[in-house]
This record gives structure tokens, sequence and C-alpha cells, in this order.
């Protein structure tokens, strides 16, 4: 048989040598010890081994017959049939990684004796046989059938790889003579029989599936992340460990602010003299340069991890990181990151995404979904965990989140601590850094005094309700030449507004923005209200608070609490150069805010502005925050969901083991969840259907995200004849009214919903 290849023109000897010698320096960076080490270059010598297959080798014979008649123009109709024949030979080609299993299966079964004593451990196994798939019950289930090897070109390999690994100083093989014997016995019988077979640990009986989801998830972590780096690296364009282990310097901030024309303040350089310490807590004011203040406390970091709120706020921060430290050590990681690379960058966004989606670039921005995900055991929570370890992890904005999250987070940072760990906001109460035990002792650095006593809006808190009289304030400002910013507690609401504006009073300068618009149009929104003409009436909803860089004249708003009060006065007035800005805020509420916020604390809000000054100071407004929390904080059903999501952690970690979480499982997916209160889900207007299919028809399926928006998940339970499945495309359609100027409309009629259901 001609020579075994791991893909057209690349042998499969040469393919497992190079991601064996990549696997040695990436396990070297992460300080593997001894044991994990050698299991971590098992794994890379042998994951690809099941290639050696008669039904994988006839596919990458049929490519590569398809690839030579394209590059000789052939004519197009031969060439389309070599295709064909390609598609029906990968079809038929049998999982390469589970006919790896017999083999890795003896090597760890004969060898590797567990250091610490007990039982036979099988990390490598784990990693190779899940290296294409996550690792879970159903895992390869339903493939009886047995891989035909080509046993003549495997001894020789087998034997070459043994080389190999002796070079790299790996411990623990079993002698060569032992290992071929059993790699046969144990290829004599189905992959998946192995899997299920029952074998005796201990006094218990368990399947191979069942000791696989045993093992220590730290160790097997690690070890698949050895692989999955070196495998990918391998196949990258420039395969060079140290590029995913480069530190960034600190001096690169200094040089980005010296070209700003900045120089450092008082709060900056206590962080840059902090650099030492491993844990930081920043409070500065918005606009004052909290984030450079942050990287120069991570100093000259080997991996920086900065986590925020919002896909928004990661995006921007991934643009303004990139300013500093050049685009290549910088990753983007949330749910869209995928598209936007596509979008924004020149280089390969297959490298991009795998890379920074699993937190490998020298500096990552995710939101901290994407890090909470990786403690739920989300898709590559090996690679994230592991590296997370290590890491610098800064958490901005850390007010943001609500007590299910912080709990979530909590248990996480105290099961898993990062290497580093930084806290900052501009609101930082005192009663939410207890929560965190490692950062409750640590001092914070404050931004200097005369940094807080700006004065940048003449609060009025008038009678009545934002939606009777929020409209006549606002027109009046504008007609003055104002630009005004009104924010809504919900969607429904916005949209009534911006309707009666438009429709009633016919003001031509007006835009709206809230959740349920198409990625498209959000974007297209958003830049459209950057720059704000005279006159201008901009109404949002909560999407303002921490989204949106943007500095109107005027804030008109419904009541809402403190600290979110506090974030919409920020985007007016923003960097405090003219004059107190009109800030007027309606003290009854709706329906909607009081089932989104609860009335307690809508009641707590309420008194602590009627306490303000009129014209505050930054420091009175995040004293009101910090009196807000206090109470917050304190209530029993703050407590109960904070204490739910520590539970759920522990639970997840109890139930899964090394398994990975299935998300097609709804019931597992709502249990498990980085966020309580609304869980939304995208799905495809109706308008944009025909779009949809254009756009795969062009090749350019990539941009399907555009065309989404975000609903409640409840609204499928609740108006299931509105959506049904689209599944060539891979998501739901929505009949549902849209509109680029006011975006998806809610189902007629309104339904109970549960609470926070109506954030927008």
């Amino acid at each position: 048989m001609a020579e075994l290849l791991a893909k057209p023109d690349v042998p499969l000897l040469a393919h497992l040598e190079e991601v064996t010698r990549l696997g040695a320096e990436i396990a070297e960076r992460m300080r593997l010890p001894a044991f994990l080490r050698s299991k971590a270059l098992l794994a890379c010598a042998m994951h690809d081994i099941g290639k050696a297959t008669r039904s994988f080798q006839d596919y990458m014979q049929a490519v590569r017959a398809a690839q030579e008649a394209e590059r000789r123009g052939a004519p197009d109709r031969e060439q389309e049939r070599l295709r064909q024949i390609a598609r029906q030979k990968k079809a038929a080609a049998y999982p390469h990684a589970l006919a790896s299993l017999p083999f890795v299966l003896a090597a760890e079964g004969m060898g590797f004796t567990n250091p610490e004593g007990g039982f036979r451990r099988y990390e490598a196994t784990a990693a190779v046989l899940s290296h294409h798939s996550p690792l879970d019950p159903e895992l390869y289930k339903g493939y009886e059938t047995f891989p035909e090897y080509d046993w003549d070109a495997l001894a020789d390999l087998l034997r070459m790889l043994w080389e190999i690994l002796h070079r790299h100083d790996v411990e623990g093989l079993p002698p060569m003579k032992g290992f071929e014997d059993a790699s046969r016995v144990l290829a004599s019988q189905s992959p998946v029989a192995l899997l299920d077979h029952p074998l005796r640990f201990g006094n218990e009986t368990r399947t191979l599936r069942g000791i696989l989801q045993r093992l220590p998830p730290e160790d097997f972590a690690r070890v698949k992340t050895v692989l999955h780096l070196a495998d990918w690296l391998a196949s990258a364009k420039s395969p060079q460990p140290f590029m995913l282990f480069r530190s960034v310097k600190a001096s690169a901030v200094e040089q980005y602010l010296k070209n700003k024309g900045h120089t450092l303040n008082k709060f900056q350089q206590d962080a840059r003299s902090a650099a030492s310490r491993d844990t930081f807590v920043l409070r500065a004011p918005t606009g004052t340069g909290k984030t450079e203040a942050l990287l120069l406390w991570a100093g000259d970091a080997e991996r920086i991890l900065y986590l925020l709120p919002t896909q928004a706020t990661t995006n921007a921060m991934w643009r303004r990181l990139r300013e500093i430290y050049g685009d290549d050590p910088v990753g983007l990681s949330h749910g869209r990151a995928s598209y936007m690379l596509r979008r924004e960058s020149e280089e390969d966004p297959l490298d991009l995404r795998l890379f920074g989606s699993v937190f490998a670039r020298p500096v990552t921005v995710a939101t901290l979904d994407q890090y909470l995900l990786a403690h739920l055991h989300g898709r590559h929570w090996e690679e994230r965990r592991s590296l997370a370890r290590g890491a610098t992890l800064i958490l901005d904005e850390v007010h943001a989140y609500e007590p299910y999250t912080l709990g979530l987070l909590l248990e996480a940072l105290e099961q898993e601590p990062p290497a580093r760990l930084a806290l900052a906001s501009a609101t930082l109460p005192d009663s939410l850094l207890r929560l965190f035990p490692r950062l409750d002792r640590e001092k914070p650095v404050e931004a200097e005094p005369a940094l807080w006593e700006r004065r940048r809006h003449r609060i009025e808190l008038r009678e009545g309700k934002l939606m009777e009289l929020g409209l006549e304030a606002a027109l009046d400002l504008a007609r003055e030449g104002k630009t005004v910013l009104i924010v809504a507690n919900t969607v429904r609401d916005a949209q009534h507004l911006y309707r009666r504006l438009r429709e009633e009073h016919r003001w031509p300068h007006c835009s709206l923005l809230h959740s349920r618009f198409t990625l498209l149009d959000r974007t297209r929104k958003e830049e459209e209200v950057r720059q704000p003409e005279p006159g201008m009436i901009f109404i949002a909803t909560q999407v303002v608070e921490v989204s949106l860089d943007i500095s109107y004249d005027a804030l008109i708003t419904e009541i809402a609490p403190v600290d979110a009060l506090v974030q919409r006065m920020g985007r007016v007035n923003r960097q405090g150069r003219s004059g107190p800005a009109p800030v007027v805020i309606y003290r009854d509420w709706s329906e909607g805010a009081r089932r989104i916020y609860g009335q307690d604390i809508l009641l707590w809000s309420r008194e602590l502005l009627e306490e303000l000054p009129q014209i505050p100071r930054d420091a009175d407004l995040a004293r009101a925050t910090h009196r807000l929390y206090e109470r917050v904080v304190a209530a029993p059903e703050w407590q109960k969901e904070l204490q739910e999501g520590r539970a759920a952690l522990q639970e997840i970690r109890r139930i899964l083991g090394c398994y990975t979480i299935d998300l097609s499982d709804e019931e597992m997916r709502a249990r498990f969840t980085a966020r309580r209160g609304m869980i939304s889900i995208e799905v495809l207007p109706e308008a944009f259907v025909s779009t949809a299919y254009d756009l795969r028809e062009r090749g350019e399926a990539w941009r399907l995200p555009e065309l989404l928006v975000p609903v409640p998940i409840y609204w499928l339970r609740e108006h299931p004849h509105h959506f049904f499945p689209r599944s060539d495309l891979g998501c739901l359609q929505a009949n549902l009214p849209y509109s680029p100027e006011e975006g998806l409309q809610e189902p007629e009629p309104q339904t109970g919903a549960p609470p926070g259901a109506l954030i927008g």
C-alpha cells in the first residue's frame, strides 16, 4: 500500500512527529509535571494513528486525485465527479479518533503507572478519543463496525513513533513487543465494545466510558489542551508555540499613552507600582484611564484574560487592545467572535477563532459568559480552564452582573483561582468586594480625589411616568438644539415612544435602539447615534448602559436602580467638559420596570435619589450606588440567587466529571446557564429568509448572524405558531413584523411572562 497519509499532502508519520514536537514545547510552557507531560506526548503521538485504516486512506487518495485534477485544469465535469467520489469516501471513512482507541488504550493500560499510587489512569486515551468530538456519554455510540487496519504499514509506524517518544524522554512506555501484541488483541474487538465493556475498578464495576468520565478533570484537561493546541498549530500558517505564550509588555501601554499625548495620572502610577502583586482592586470614574491602569498592573504578563459584560464592550476593548499590543497577540472570545473576526481581520479567521476562543492568545478579550461556560463544561472547557489557571484575570465592570452569575463566578474563582486577579469598576461597592475573599483584604487603588469631584449632571426628580410625560420634556430640550437621550426600561415602551415621536409629533431627528434589532441594523444604528446632530432624540433601553461610547446633552429616563441610572448618566456629558447636563428622572415606574427590577429596589433607589444634591459629584453618585448595594446584597432573595449560582457549579462538576455538557438538551441548557432571568435565543425574521438563502448560495453563510435577532426564549413557548425551524439554515424563523426603524415586534396578545423577561 502507498505511504500512509494524514492529509492529501502530508505523510501520517510526519504529522504525528510534528504534533509531538509541538506538544513537547507546549507542555514545557504549561509547566506540566513529568507524569502528565508523558501522557500528553503519548496523546500527541497517537491521536491520528486511526488514520491507518483502509477506508481513511482511500478517502485521502480520492481527495488527492480531485486536487490534482483541479491543478491540471481538468474539465469541470471530471473535477465534480472526483469531488463527488471524495465526498463518498469521506462518508465511508471510519472515525479515526475511534480507530485510534485500541492503540492508546494498550499503551496506557500497560505502562504509565500512577505516581500517586492507586488505579491506572487514562488521560491520554480520553484526550485522543475526544480530540474531534466532546467527551460525553453518547460519544461514538452506534459505530458497531470494525475498522480495517493496514497492519503492515502500522507495525512500521508504531516502531518509529516509539523512537520519537523515547527521543522526547517520555517515561512509562511499555515494551514495544508487548504493546504490539496488546494492540492487536484490543483491535480485534469493536472500539465501541471496548468503551462499553464492564471493567473492574476497585470495588465497583464501570465501563471504560465511566472510567474516563471520572478521571481527575484538571489532569485530563491539561493533557487534552496540549494535544489540541499542538494539533491546531501543526495545521496553522505559523506553527510557533511561542506565539501562544509570548509575554506582552507594560512598556507597550506607556508608549500607547505617550503617543496619545497622555502622561500617567496618580492612580495609573499606583497601578504600575502594584505590578508585583497577585491581586489588585481599582475604583476610577469612567473616562479617566481605568483600562490603561489595569494593563499597567498586569505588567509583562504571559497571558491576560480581560473579561467584560457584553459583546459590544468586548468588541470595543478588543479593538483598543490591538492598538496597544498589536494585532497578533490579541484574541477575541464571545458568541459572535467568529463573525467579527471574519468581518474585520485579514488573518485566517479559523486560526484566530480557534486560539482566541480557548484563551490561547497572549491577550484575550472575552465576555464573562465564555469564562463561566468553561466552568459549566461548555465546548472546549478543557483548554479554557487549563489556560485560565495560569492567566492574569481582569474583571472589568464587575458591578454589572446579576447575583446568580456572580455566584457562578465566585465558585469558579474559589475552585480554580487564576494566577493573578484584578477587579475594577467606576462603581465597585464594598459590599460587592467583600464577596471576593481573595480581594477583600486588598486596599483598593482609588482614582485621585480631583477625578471624583466632577459635577457633570443636574438631576431633576419629577412626578409622573416617562410614558406619559417624557416626550414633551425631551422635545423642549431638543427644540433648544440639545441632543437628548431617552431611556425606557422595556423594548415595548421604547418602541411605543419612538412611534409616537415619529407619528404624533413628526419629529424628524430621532433614532431607536434596543436588543431586538438584527446585528447589521444595530451596528448601523450605533454608528449613527455616536455623532448626533443638534436636536437629535435617541430612544433606547438598557443596552446603552454598558455598551455605547456616546455623550449627549441631556437625559430623560424612567426610574431604575441607582447603579443603572449612574450608567445611563454616564452617556451624558461624558467627559464633563460642559456645564452640568440636565437629567430628568420620572419617579413613578411602569409595571414592566417593577417586573424587571422589583419594587423594593425601585423604592430604595428613589429614596437615595431624593437625598442626592441637585448637582452631584461623581463621588456622590458612587456613594449612592454603594448604599443601594449594601441593601441589595443583604436581601434574602439576592443571597438566595447567589447561592444558587454557587450550587449550580458544584452540581455540574459532580454530575459531569470530565464530560462536556450537551447544549442540544434544552433541560440541561436551562439548568446550567451563565445567566438567569431572560434567556434569549436568536431567530431569523421572515423578512430576511430570502436574503439568508442568497448568502448561502454565494458561499457567504458566515454572514448569517447579521440577520438574526435575539428574543426571549419564553416567546417560543407562549407563541409557538410564530416560530418554526429552518434546519437548512441552522436557525428558527420568526413570522413577526420587522422594520429597520423599530426592530422586531412582540407577538400579540401579551401573555404572562417571567420576571425579567422584558429587559431590552
